[in-house]
């Protein structure tokens, strides 16, 4: 076995081979059942699941199930070795079908949700017995309709890896609408085959045409890029990348999906990070339909990230004060205010002692802040940074959901310049849909309260779940396939636990 340490499935396995007077479950009189042959089978397709072929044994267990004739060649430790290996894997199969392979407090320790509990000897009986463990293992799985979609694109992925037809892929250093290029057959079949052009495109004409850029604009939205139908460093690097790389950022992002709940037991609100968008459940279907949708501005990459976890929405604050974070105030608004005496004013800001009093602008307060005896606030107006509501989920990173005056952060394709609270780009419609059970609070009395010049916090009858997660790859209904950067490196990190293999299983 490559991972021959069974610390992570040795309970079960007792637990399973009790339950059978320790007799072999997957063998008859030496040979291998149908329901063996049939699992050997899935593991050599692991990788239509997202998993690798080679962390369950698919080659050699193939191999010793081969070695049989009448009598059979092989020994009873042989055929005792086959059987509790076959278990394990099965076991490990099943669990990360089920959980995923790496627990998600490995990358993001706020990231938790409460796990249930699974009879995993049970199913592994269960598989023993079946001649399709296919569909047995569908149960297993998240049953969210996004997370099919996904699997559904890897198969895709995997067979597009296995096409030598659209590779390589020539082309000169820019290529922009009515350009003509040698590259540009092979470039238009590459975008019918990712579903970015029509069939009907597929002709040998030299030329970008405007059928072509615009399948161009298509392949960069989905990219995560600027939409311009110019293929220059940036749309090359994302044209020629091998597609086992992108079948691979497929298989995180189906890691990711094995982390969440099975069911919601209140629809939530999820923040995709490196996809800049919002998605608010109206029911615990994630069907498209179900949602309300939209950009958002998370934290920048390099020292503002924003935080991967989950915890409850609570009440949510119109007209806010923002109380501008030490760090902040040090930083950025105490040198303009010493430099020049009305910004304060100019920007709404004041400034506030340690016992909440609102004091002026003095040098001596002016010091206060670099001290921490003053902080500074911004008064509630169309000036404030939080915009005109802020939506609060009490946690230890100070982050939150807030409005932002500062609308032209949500026209750019990569959006990750907060200092690490998450901007939405509609928060009149999520506070209506948020408060949309409530007495008195339909989207007339959203607007006025969020007009108003001082703060009024409103709690929420039932808190709603918010989980902020981190998926580079996203399907959709439609049958398109978004990929993004990996922004904050968390795939990287992600990537080499997997490598690490079963030392990490939960």
């Amino acid at each position: 076995m490559r991972w021959a340490r069974l610390g992570d499935v040795a309970r079960e396995l007792r637990v399973l081979y009790d339950s059978a007077a320790w007799s072999p479950l997957w063998s008859r009189d030496g040979q291998p059942t149908a329901a063996a042959l049939a699992m050997l089978a899935v593991f050599a397709q692991a990788d239509t699941y997202g998993l690798r072929a080679d962390d369950y044994d698919a080659a050699s267990l193939r191999r010793l199930a081969g070695m049989r004739s009448a009598p059979p060649l092989i020994s009873a430790e042989q055929r005792a070795a086959f059987d509790v290996a076959l278990s394990a894997n099965a076991a490990r199969l099943v669990r990360a079908l089920r959980f995923g392979r790496v627990p998600p407090r490995a990358l993001h320790a706020g990231l938790r949700f409460a796990r249930v509990p699974h009879d995993l000897a049970g199913v592994v009986r269960e598989l023993a017995v079946t001649a399709d463990p296919a569909v047995r293992l569908a149960r297993e799985e998240p049953p969210f309709l996004h997370y099919r979609l996904l699997r559904s694109a890897l198969s895709r992925y995997l067979t597009l890896d296995r096409d030598t037809s659209l590779f390589p892929l020539a082309l000169p250093p820019t290529l922009r609408p009515g350009m003509r290029d040698a590259g540009v057959p092979r470039l238009r079949r590459l975008l019918v085959r990712l579903g970015d052009a029509p069939e009907a495109a597929a002709v040998d004409s030299l030329q970008v045409d405007t059928t072509l850029a615009d399948a161009l604009r298509r392949f960069q939205h989905r990219q995560g890029m600027e939409a311009d139908g110019v293929v220059g460093a940036g749309t090359r690097a994302r044209l020629t990348r091998p597609f086992a790389d992108r079948a691979a950022q497929i298989a995180l992002s189906l890691e990711r999906w094995r982390w969440l709940p099975r069911e919601f037991a209140e629809p939530p609100v999820i923040v995709n990070v490196p996809a800049f968008r919002l998605h608010a459940f109206a029911s615990t279907s994630d069907r498209e339909a179900d949602l309300l949708s939209m950009d958002v501005v998370v934290g920048d990459a390099f020292d503002s990230r924003t935080p991967v976890f989950s915890d409850t929405i609570r009440y949510l604050v119109f007209s806010p004060y923002w109380d501008v974070p030490a760090s902040i105030a040090r930083a950025e608004i105490l040198p303009k205010a010493r430099r020049d005496a009305g910004y304060l004013a100019r920007g709404d800001y004041e400034l506030v002692d340690a016992r909440g009093r609102v004091v002026p602008a003095t040098n001596v307060a002016l010091d206060g802040l670099a001290t921490g005896r003053t902080r500074v606030r911004q008064r509630p107006g169309p000036a404030n940074a939080l915009g005109r509501v802020k939506f609060i989920f009490p946690n230890a990173h100070s982050v939150y959901l807030h409005d932002s005056p500062a609308r032209a952060a949500f026209e750019r394709a990569r959006r990750d310049l907060s200092h690490g609270c998450v901007r939405v780009a509609d928060a009149a419609r999520l506070a209506t849909f948020l408060l949309r059970a409530q007495s008195g609070w339909d989207s007339v009395a959203v607007t006025s309260a969020m007009s108003g010049r001082t703060p009024r916090q409103v709690t929420l009858d039932r808190p709603v779940p918010v989980h902020i997660v981190y998926a580079t790859a996203v399907a959709r209904e439609d049958g398109r396939v978004f990929f993004y950067d990996d922004i904050y490196g968390h795939d990287r990190r992600l990537a080499r636990l997997l490598a690490a293999g079963y030392p990490y299983a939960q």
